[in-house]
């Protein structure tokens, strides 16, 4: 009898705390989108002098944490398998993307800033140019919400880190326009 009481007691106390908004651990969100995106590049259609098209197709899994307010505190997106293509009317080039991880602060809210981290290999054009690798951090502003509660970011010209191995925009823009040019 006297283990029962113990064991109730237990509970009781784990409840309790339970109860308490301000022990309450992050919540945590998976949301599993399907992409098959392609939208006209500005940036590397005025590089290059001829249209290209980015699309990205494959399974991106976002994990939202929320703080006790319900506001997205980080976000980590994992993109199985998904495959960034570059083309246009004379070629393409694909590579895999790369992982990120988003970290808001006290919360996203429009207007708040954040700080999205990208790490492993990112980009490649084979033969052309080697992989950028190692750690890319950069600055946004949250712009608004999707449909699934993930924040919109516009990014700034604030970089934060550049470590590893980047190739120069020139011989990034040589490779890429050089691939997908006549």
């Amino acid at each position: 009898m006297l283990r029962q009481l113990i064991v109730l007691a237990g509970a009781l106390v784990l409840a309790a705390l339970g109860a308490g908004g301000s022990i309450a651990a992050p919540r945590a969100e998976q949301i599993h989108i399907a992409l098959d995106d392609s939208f006209p590049s500005g940036f590397w259609s005025d590089q290059c002098g001829f249209p290209v098209t980015i699309s990205n197709v494959g399974d991106l899994h976002v994990t939202l944490v929320r703080n006790s307010d319900g506001l997205v505190v980080r976000e980590l997106d994992r993109t199985g398998g998904m495959k960034v293509t570059f083309s246009s009317a004379n070629g393409s080039f694909s590579f895999p993307s790369a992982p990120s991880r988003w970290d808001y602060g006290d919360g996203a809210e429009l207007g708040s800033s954040v700080v999205v981290s990208f790490a492993g290999l990112q980009g490649h054009v084979a033969g052309k140019i080697a992989s950028d690798a190692g750690l890319f951090r950069i600055v946004g502003v949250v712009e608004g919400f999707d449909e699934f509660g993930i924040p919109e970011v516009e990014f700034t010209d604030v970089v934060l880190k550049d470590v590893g191995q980047r190739s120069s925009l020139e011989d990034v823009r040589s490779a890429i326009c050089g691939t997908l040019g006549p």
